[in-house]
């Protein structure tokens, strides 16, 4: 077995690869101004797939490493499918234990793309096969150059507590506002870093014109919702009707630590009866940054079009947050499920409506009653969760990457077209 040692790989220790002769690519090393490159172009058919795989590079287990690559393209249709780089991990046997992709895209200034990705390598890794791959793309070329492997020392943990929290809302606003300040008193004995509240809790409820129940941000709720997230050091994330001039929209806040304002998100997709209240839906994303990672943000309808986690998702968010007034417990746990992040929920429909559900969908808790109100949990917002043979082989995949990279996008146009 021929093995490279990770600090001296060499334009030799590359060889490539095809699946089958008759889709082979063709394969060329090349001089470049910055050095060697290593090119596969197509090779006048759509089938065309080929990838450059380094020899066994030796690793240790439980380590982590930083991965990365650079390529530059020509004549490639559609770059997301065609264009990928994978870490494919070995036992000392050679027996195949765990492929992730590569898929942390940065463009260059000179037209070139860098790849890279910080893995914590599998238990009993020994040895470490980089690929660098092409396919279906019949005329298209990919050079790749750069690429290296550095030991970045043991896998740490990036663990965040998340509250969640459910109340009965009442047809009265100060009571409301009293029962949103208790719950959050009683949040904050749990030490969060964010707390969730329900979908406009504090005027949902209320028989009043929505006129005379909407506020302005910044305004009374979020100065006294403000003045908790100071008291508990934490994030407060809720919803309100906010009035901007003429419009009325469902308004999600995110709270600081400080009291501040750390940004808004209004909800995109509104029912029809909401819509005929003359609720006005938002534009973007609900994505923000806090000091623990980024999170990102659904108000109840939202949930129910896969296509915004999704998005949220390929915006890099670490963990999505829903405030509901519904149950809904399939679509929360598929949201889950379909992006491999952990999903918040905070609703209105019983205790079990407000819970905490992990990256493969399955619940890790909800809150028990009214009376306790509150369900907190500490997430670990990098865990690599693992599935046996789920699109790698017989090893293990992630789902929070592979469903991001193995997406047809070059298929998916029937999403933009607004008469179907």
């Amino acid at each position: 077995m021929n093995l490279v040692d990770i600090d001296h790989m060499e334009e030799e220790d590359w060889e490539f690869w095809t699946p089958r002769t008759e889709v082979s690519p063709s394969f060329n090393r090349v001089e470049l101004d910055t050095g060697k490159g290593l090119q596969i172009k197509g090779a006048g058919h759509e089938g065309s797939y080929g990838s450059w795989h380094s020899k066994l590079i030796k690793v240790e287990e439980k380590r982590k490493y930083e991965l990365s690559t650079e390529y530059e393209i020509r004549d490639v249709a559609n770059e997301q499918v065609s264009i990928y780089a994978v870490a494919t991990w070995f036992d000392e046997k050679g027996i195949l234990l765990q492929r992730d992709y590569i898929d942390q895209l940065h463009f260059l200034h000179d037209g070139w793309r860098r790849l890279c990705r910080e893995i914590d390598s599998p238990r009993q890794a020994a040895l470490l096969r980089l690929e660098l791959s092409f396919r279906w793309s019949a005329t298209g070329t990919v050079t790749w150059r750069n690429t290296s492997i550095e030991v970045c020392g043991k896998p740490g943990e990036r663990n965040v507590r998340v509250a969640t929290t459910y109340i009965k809302p009442t047809n009265d606003l100060d009571t409301n506002l009293e029962l949103m300040l208790e719950v959050l008193d009683k949040s904050g004995s749990h030490h969060p870093d964010i707390i969730c509240l329900t979908e406009t809790f504090y005027e949902g409820s209320v028989e009043l014109p929505l006129t005379d129940k909407c506020q302005s941000i910044p305004g009374l709720l979020t100065n006294e919702i403000g003045k908790k997230a100071v008291a508990y050091n934490c994030y407060v994330l809720f919803t309100m009707y906010e009035r901007e001039k003429e419009h009325i929209y469902n308004t999600a806040v995110l709270i600081g630590r400080d009291g501040g304002i750390v940004g808004k998100y209004r909800k995109m997709h509104l029912p029809l009866y909401e819509a005929e209240s003359g609720v006005m839906p938002g534009s973007g994303h609900g994505i923000f940054d806090t000091d623990f990672g980024r999170i990102g943000v659904l108000i109840c309808y939202d949930q129910e079009f896969p296509e915004s986690s999704r998005i949220l998702a390929l915006l890099g968010a670490e963990v999505i947050f829903i405030p509901t007034i519904g149950e809904e417990m399939l679509q929360t746990r598929a949201r889950a499920r379909d992006n491999g992040l952990h999903v918040v929920v905070s609703g209105c429909d019983g205790p079990v409506s407000s819970r905490i559900i992990d990256p493969m969908g399955d619940i890790v808790g909800h809150v028990i009653d009214e009376e306790t109100g509150v369900y907190s949990a500490d997430i670990r917002l990098d865990e690599q969760r693992y599935t046996f043979w789920l699109s790698v082989g017989a090893g293990k995949g992630e789902s929070r990457s592979l469903f991001k990279k193995e997406r047809r996008t070059d298929e998916y146009s029937a999403l933009l077209l607004t008469n179907l």
